[in-house]
């Protein structure tokens, strides 16, 4: 079976600290020819993809028994088939927008066109990127008219565009800005629509994404 896996730089597995063979060799979860590992060896489907980031984006094989388990796929053994080369840090930061975009969009869902959220509302509508929305949320003036679930709301799309910041700034750490920025988009979709169910849809829209841009 064909499934994705990211792992740390240096093809090391970012929560068993396991060090995957070169491509083509195999990887086990319990003793036997090859390297092993504790327990089952760990992917994911594409659909998966958002929950499991981390610096290198690999496509492996995995053979033996596999199953679903909580958002994973475990199987026997695996092993490294080619990296995909699109991941890399400018592309996580690019995620990484991608959902600041998403977050501010629910912001404005719960940000009145009228009233005291009027001008905070219109500039973040108007905000063509990370660095415009960043500002807004810094904006003193603009973010003490705001209370309660615009308040909230709006830091939600702040706080993603503050991550895309640090990813541009220090590429190294792209990994860790885009995992949180995916989360926050996803609950600051529910909270804008408030139904739990949001959080699904936009892992959804957040998996078909690096699906089309790394070209999976």
């Amino acid at each position: 079976m064909i499934a994705y896996k990211f792992l740390r730089d240096g093809r090391v597995g970012p929560f068993s600290g396991v060090r995957w063979p070169a491509p083509g060799g195999w990887l086990h979860a319990t003793a036997g020819a090859g390297r092993t590992c504790e327990g089952p060896v760990h992917a994911c489907r594409a659909e998966d993809l958002p929950e499991w980031m981390d610096s290198e984006l690999w496509r492996v094989e995995l053979a033996g028994d596999v199953a679903v388990d909580c958002g994973k796929l475990v199987a026997d053994r695996g092993r490294l088939v080619e990296r995909i080369t699109a991941w890399d840090a400018a592309l996580m930061a690019g995620f990484a927008e991608a959902c600041t975009l998403r977050a501010r969009d629910a912001a404005l869902l719960v940000l009145s066109p009228d009233g005291a959220t009027a001008a905070a509302r219109a500039a973040l509508a108007g905000a063509a990127g990370a660095e415009e929305i960043a500002a807004i949320a810094a904006d003193g003036e603009l973010m003490g008219a705001l209370n309660g679930d615009a308040t909230r709301a709006a830091g939600y799309a702040g706080d993603a565009a503050r991550h895309v910041l640090g990813a541009r700034a220090e590429p190294a750490t792209a990994p860790t800005h885009a995992a949180v920025d995916g989360f926050i988009a996803a609950h600051a979709a529910a909270f804008a629509q408030d139904d739990l169910t949001a959080v699904g849809r936009e892992r959804a829209w957040q998996a078909a994404w690096i699906a089309r841009h790394a070209g999976l």
